[in-house]
């Protein structure tokens, strides 16, 4: 979310208003995110005594879970009408590629068809796949919710790493929460014009909050 995209849609980075559906969704999946926190790979991650073996596996497999998730994004796009939506789910598309490539350049993977992923990240993509298939556009975007802003909240529990950290760069990495921020603050101005089913969305969120909790579980198993 670079701030020329943020100002040319009216967009903010700023933490959305705590009534926000954002906040509401969130402080309703407070027990998974602690769960996820007190995980071995997260705790690992914390002390710095994971086993790198575990770490790049969970890398690996998570590739397949980003790589299956940038095509989601578009799937949505063609589908959006609001033209403040397309260009959020068009730009989150262009991300994940960019991001995407780090696979290929550290972990030198291709695409998603080279990776064997652990059944959970399996059925997370197979998740999100459908509901990028077959829900309204807007509920892609609160699915990809907690993979925005779990991963930040995680890495601000474990700042600052402590000096020598082997996997600092992954506590640093993910202490930005501006990105999900603006998801937040754009499903705000969303919903003020458009209806939201708050209870699917709920619905939405906590499977994808139970994905990302049992994806760090399967890390270390």
């Amino acid at each position: 979310m670079t701030p020329e995209f943020l100002r040319q849609y009216g967009l903010s980075a700023d933490p959305p208003p705590s009534n926000s559906l954002f906040f509401q969704l969130w402080n309703a999946n407070i027990a998974v995110a602690t769960s996820a926190l007190n995980t071995a790979f997260i705790q690992g991650i914390k002390n710095g005594n994971l086993d790198p073996v575990k770490y790049g596996a969970f890398n690996v497999t998570d590739a397949y879970y980003c790589y299956e998730g940038a095509e989601d994004y578009l799937v949505a796009e063609s589908q959006a009408t609001d033209p403040v939506l397309r260009a959020f789910l068009l730009k989150k598309y262009n991300s994940y590629l960019k991001y995407n490539q780090t696979f290929t350049s550290i972990w030198h993977l291709r695409d998603a068809s080279g990776v064997v992923p652990v059944p959970v990240v399996q059925a997370y993509a197979q998740f999100e796949e459908q509901v990028a298939s077959h829900q309204l556009p807007i509920y892609m975007l609160i699915t990809m919710i907690p993979c925005e802003f779990l991963w930040y909240w995680l890495g601000n529990q474990l700042s600052p790493a402590a000096p020598g950290n082997l996997y600092a760069p992954w506590i640093n990495g993910n202490n930005d929460p501006s990105g999900a921020y603006a998801m937040g603050n754009f499903l705000q101005t969303y919903q003020q014009q458009n209806p939201v089913d708050v209870n699917l969305a709920l619905q939405l969120y906590t499977q994808a909050m139970n994905f990302e909790l049992q994806n760090f579980q399967a890390a270390t198993q």
